[in-house]
């Protein structure tokens, strides 16, 4: 069962993520709507760190590390952290690990 309190401390963490991803003029607008309580795309921090995980194509890991910012991805500040691994699934922290280290070579 999820933690609500985790999951709201998530999303405003995910919230701190995208401001800053905005710093550096990318826009991930329709996961911030995925998580943002207020939108009617609304689907919570877990699910939609789920959603853009697993989804091939999604584009805002290659652009963070095309921008030299892996520690600004979901994968790496996220899923990786310690913090905030219960709140995953082993596949998903898999996925996750393997494009890290892909890019990390």
């Amino acid at each position: 069962m999820i933690d609500l309190e985790s999951e709201a401390d998530l999303e405003a963490l995910l919230l701190r993520l995208y401001r800053k991803w905005e710093a550096l003029g990318y826009r991930a607008s329709r996961f911030y709507q995925m998580f943002m309580p207020h939108c009617k795309q609304y689907r919570g921090g877990i699910a939609a760190i789920r959603n853009v995980v697993s989804k091939s194509g999604t584009g805002g890991f290659e652009k963070l590390v095309e921008m030299g910012r892996l520690d600004l991805t979901v994968e790496k500040a996220i899923i990786l952290n310690p913090k905030w691994t219960h709140l995953f699934s082993d596949n998903l922290r898999n996925m996750a690990q393997r494009k890290v280290n892909r890019v990390s070579k």
